[in-house]
């Protein structure tokens, strides 16, 4: 109660600060920042299709977190383990959620642990750009790229600000956020800090042997807080600091006859650095420094869990991850062209890591890439791309990764893309040497991606971008049974993903009123030749996706209507009926109100998610929450 009083206080206090302000007409209209040209743009070239959600959309969208912008784009599904401090991971074109691969400024944060990143622990302050990259793209970013990849790109506005940001809603939900931004000279710096709280408490059903029950989630709790600092001159480079603290209860499935992981909790501090500073400049090329830094600290306990003895799990693990690279990037007769000389190492310690040497993992890489582009090849409409990546693991050996891509521009109206790559991922450690789940003699996955597609805007106000692809996966990793308790990581055979993706973009009045439609139909089947999974569908690969958009924004008032569509999917091999997930279709809006004066800005905005309370889980066995509203403010001031 004491937090809905302050954030009604905040809400009516930055209101009244913004107003007080004005000494204009409130009735005359300020100019709102176009969206159209960037909305109905296709930035893709000769490559693998591309997807991105830029500043003035997120601006727009004012998410709360990236996790409810990603199903926007086609070919991406958020697996969702419940709530605000729920584990999140995101796949594309049904591949695993390690076999995507998720970067900052073109830095990898895919660990070496487990291959996979919370996507709902990412930081959503000073992006500038989410490029999602449908398609295997080793050849440009190395391992784990082999479904695609996500960049989240960042920048510090030019503008001096102070930001405040508060926000409450449903089972006791919080966001709380501070931030400055100022210029001195040509460099820019920004700092942000951000908390958020939940009780993690919300009622869902249960079917207990064929009886259906109302109960509350428990120990769903979270906390974190994270903060960025940034410092970047456009001349120069930037740095770049990241750190995050977590402190969650992690409720387990909910089954027949037991609710897992009552009482099991997950503590982590999150610690990274990132640098690009050029080194090297002339008119037709340059040459940077890159590098990377990150260190994590994760504690799980779960006192519950006696099979490993009479006092429950309590673990630590510590990963250490670091990067140097040089990127030189130039024209040379007409082509335009990347190298990469990149070296990066990885270590793990943790209490349930096996190996003949103790609890201590490690693992060193080199990279050598280089990618040209040829714009417009021997003067006609056709762009030409290729690109190689060779790349070395003390622990896995070489893998060569080539990529080939063209698109055939028709008109400004029509154009033609087609590709191919070939791309692998090394297993993490946790498939290596996790205590009673690791295999130490698995072999890396390797795919072949295609790709054909075509952009249509037949409209000024609309764009049609359309896709079929393949992805044919071979010594494909995954959780066999090998006794009623225990799983292992094995490589079991090969995996093909066919399918379809359509994005359709609108921009009318000025870029106010923006729509967007997306839909994905695909299959993906076991083809390991294992009795009675073969040709099955892979679990979670889900084979139809949809999100509709309509999204208004002027001067004053903003609103937003979201649909988002997930077909059914299974959670075990073998397409059982007892393990089939049923398809649900969520629903939300938020409406808001821009107050703007001579130097301050306030937004106040109220949100709805699943407006229709429906009843879902994306996992199974993890319920998620009913109908969410929320009550946010932002205050900005340029001093």
């Amino acid at each position: 109660m004491l937090r809905l009083y302050i954030l009604t206080f905040l809400t009516l206090t930055s209101s009244v600060i913004a107003a007080d302000s004005v000494r204009v007409d409130t009735t005359k209209r300020t100019p709102i920042t176009v969206i159209a040209d960037r909305w109905l743009t296709d930035a893709t070239g000769a490559g693998m299709p591309t997807t991105s959600i830029d500043r003035t959309l997120l601006s727009r969208l004012a998410p709360q977190s990236l996790v409810t912008v990603l199903p926007l784009i086609p070919g991406v599904f958020v697996r969702d383990y419940g709530g605000l401090g729920g584990l999140k991971t995101f796949s594309i074109r049904g591949g695993s959620a390690s076999q995507a691969l998720v970067m900052i400024d073109e830095t990898r944060l895919s660990s070496a642990q487990n291959g996979t990143v919370d996507i709902g622990m990412l930081p959503a302050r000073f992006v500038d750009n989410i490029d999602v990259i449908r398609g295997g793209v080793s050849a440009l970013y190395g391992a784990n790229a082999l479904t695609g990849a996500m960049d989240i790109r960042m920048r510090v506005p030019a503008s001096n600000t102070l930001r405040a940001f508060a926000s409450g809603g449903s089972f006791d939900e919080w966001r709380l956020g501070l931030g400055a931004s100022a210029s001195v000279g040509t460099v820019r710096i920004g700092a942000d800090v951000e908390s958020l709280g939940t009780k993690g408490s919300f009622p869902f059903t249960t079917d207990q042997f064929g009886e259906t029950y109302s109960i509350n989630r428990e120990n769903g709790d979270a906390k974190s807080t994270f903060g960025t600092l940034r410092v970047e001159a456009d001349e120069i480079g930037s740095f770049t600091f990241l750190g995050r603290t977590t402190d969650r209860g992690v409720p387990g499935a909910v089954l027949q006859g037991n609710i897992t992981n009552a009482r099991a909790r997950l503590k982590d501090d999150d610690l990274m650095g990132l640098l690009k500073a050029r080194v090297l400049s002339s008119s037709t090329s340059t040459v940077s420094l890159v590098g990377s830094a990150r260190m994590l600290d994760q504690h799980y306990s779960d006192p519950d869990a006696t099979i490993t003895g009479p006092s429950g799990i309590d673990v630590r693990y510590h990963q250490r991850d670091a990067s140097l690279g040089l990127v030189s990037k130039g024209t040379l007769q007409g082509l335009l062209y990347t190298s990469r000389l990149d070296a990066s190492y990885a270590d793990l310690r943790g209490d349930a890591i096996v190996t003949d040497s103790g609890s201590l993992v490690l693992r060193r890489s080199i990279g050598i890439s280089s990618d040209w582009q040829w714009e417009g090849a021997l003067g006609s409409p056709l762009d030409l791309r290729a690109a190689l990546r060779v790349d070395g693991f003390s622990d896995m050996g070489w893998a060569v990764s080539p990529l080939l891509a063209l698109k055939y521009t028709i008109s400004e109206q029509l154009s033609f893309r087609a590709s191919w790559s070939y791309n692998f991922r090394p297993p993490t450690f946790n498939e290596l040497y996790f205590l009673n789940y690791g295999t130490r003699s698995l072999k890396p996955e390797r795919s072949q991606s295609y790709n054909a597609g075509v952009v249509v805007r037949p409209w000024s106000w609309l764009v049609i971008d359309a896709d079929a692809f393949a992805i044919f996966t071979k010594d494909l990793i995954v959780s066999v049974p090998v006794s009623p308790v225990i799983t292992s990581a094995q490589n079991v055979g090969s995996a093909r993903s066919m399918g379809m993706e359509l994005l359709a973009r609108g921009s009318w009045l000025d870029g106010r009123l923006i729509a967007q439609w997306s839909y994905t139909l695909q299959k993906v089947s076991d083809n390991t030749g294992r009795a009675g999974i073969d040709r099955t569908m892979i679990p979670y690969a889900v084979p139809e996706l949809a999100s509709i958009l309509l999204q208004w924004d002027d001067a004053v008032w903003t609103g937003s209507l979201q649909w988002n569509y997930t077909g059914y999917r299974y959670a075990q091999p073998g397409e059982e009926f007892t393990s089939l997930l049923q398809p649900f279709a969520l629903v939300s809006a938020q409406v808001g109100v821009h107050v703007s004066g001579r130097t301050t800005r306030a937004d106040v905005r109220l949100q709805a998610d699943n407006v229709f309370d429906v009843s879902y889980m994306v996992v199974r066995g993890y319920p998620m929450p009913g109908r969410v509203f929320r009550l946010s403010t932002s205050l900005v001031i340029n001093p």
